[in-house]
Parts: structure tokens; C-alpha cells; sequence
């Protein structure tokens, strides 16, 4: 009964409401993905990769260092995350002839790109975040519509649609909102996210550069 009142509900709200709803699947779809590549991303996870692989590389094991870099993944469920920090150390490992100070700027300039891979996803978020209630908008101003044109008719019948209108435009608002408040939370929560990890990953490669240096 429920079920079917809500589905009655959603049907009332237009035809924005399905244009919404594909919105919340794909905000729903970006939101999951994101949530997991970012949970191991947690310091713990960085931290003891890390040290295996300073440790390697302080014994001039290199070449297993690389290969623990290739095979290095977290995996959750039906997704398998690739940390960026091992993409950043293989290309350290790889290039270890190369003089301190441009192996360090060429593996910072890795970690940019690295971390324009995390972000991506954010930039739909922010965009489902911002539109969203203008979607909704659009089908609280067409509800509006429609219950002023009941209303200019004189015929007490039309005072169902003039309900219907106004249960539309309310419907539509409330879709709207339903779908760009979680989309800008979580935008927000991620991009914190990298912000507080980047100085992690500035600390780990800069340990790594002075451990390969003294070998």
C-alpha cells in the first residue's frame, strides 16, 4: 500500500520527475564508486604500502618493489581500487637513474595526474547538484501553469485540476531538492577528501625519493 502510494505520489509530479529520477540514479551510481575509492584511501591503507615498499627499496630489491606496485589493489565487493600512490612509486621505481630533483618534480607532476583521475565523477556531482533544483523548478512552474488555467474556468469540475496542478508543482520542488542536497553534500565530502590526503601522498613520495637516493 505504501509502495503503491508512493509510486501514485511520483506519477502526480510530471513528467520532470522521471528526469529527475534518472538524475538520482546517476548521482546514486557516482556517489557509491566514489565512496569506496575513497575509503581506502584512508592514511592506514597509504601508510603500510608504503613502508613495504621503502623497505624494498632501502634492501635494492627495486624490482619487486615494482612488481608489489603492479599487483597492489583493494578490492571491495565488485570493485577493485588501484591506490594512486602505487601508480606514482612504479613510475619513481622506474625511473630511479633519473637526478633527485627532477625525479622528484616529474613524480609530483604523476601525482597531478593521478589525482585528476580521483576527481573524476566529482564534476557530475557539482552539476547534478546545481541543475537539479532548476529541473524541479521547471515542473513546480508547469504545475503552477496548469492550475491557472483550471482555475480560469468557471466550472466547479476543474477544481481537481487545479489540485492536481499544485500537487505537481509541490512534488517537483520537493524532487529537485531530493536530488541535489545529497549531490552537493557528497561533492563537498570528497573534495575535502582529496584535499586531506594530498599532504599524506607529498609525505610518502618524498620519503620514498630520499630512501631510493641514499641506496
Amino acid at each position: 500500500m505504501i509502495n503503491q502510494n508512493l509510486l501514485g505520489l511520483l506519477l502526480q509530479g510530471g513528467f520532470t520527475i522521471f528526469i529527475l529520477l534518472v538524475c538520482s540514479l546517476l548521482s546514486i551510481k557516482v556517489i557509491i564508486e566514489k565512496f569506496i575509492q575513497f575509503n581506502c584511501l584512508k592514511e592506514v591503507h597509504v601508510n603500510s604500502f608504503s613502508q613495504q615498499i621503502i623497505e624494498l627499496s632501502r634492501n635494492n630489491k627495486i624490482n619487486e618493489a615494482i612488481d608489489l606496485c603492479n599487483s597492489n589493489f583493494i578490492k571491495i565487493s565488485i570493485f577493485k581500487v588501484i591506490l594512486p600512490i602505487s601508480i606514482v612509486y612504479k613510475y619513481i621505481l622506474e625511473n630511479i637513474n633519473l637526478e633527485k630533483e627532477e625525479l622528484q618534480e616529474s613524480a609530483f607532476n604523476k601525482l597531478d595526474q593521478e589525482i585528476v583521475k580521483l576527481e573524476k565523477g566529482l564534476g557530475i556531482l557539482a552539476t547534478l547538484g546545481a541543475i537539479s533544483p532548476f529541473i524541479g523548478l521547471f515542473g513546480t512552474v508547469i504545475g503552477i501553469i496548469k492550475s491557472f488555467s483550471a482555475l480560469s474556468l468557471s466550472d466547479t469540475t476543474q477544481y481537481s485540476h487545479v489540485m492536481s496542478g499544485i500537487a505537481e508543482a509541490l512534488i517537483a520542488t520537493a524532487a529537485g531538492l531530493f536530488v541535489a542536497v545529497p549531490s552537493v553534500l557528497f561533492y563537498n565530502y570528497f573534495t575535502k577528501k582529496i584535499k586531506l590526503t594530498l599532504p599524506i601522498f607529498d609525505e610518502v613520495i618524498q620519503n620514498l625519493i630520499r630512501t631510493i637516493k641514499k641506496v
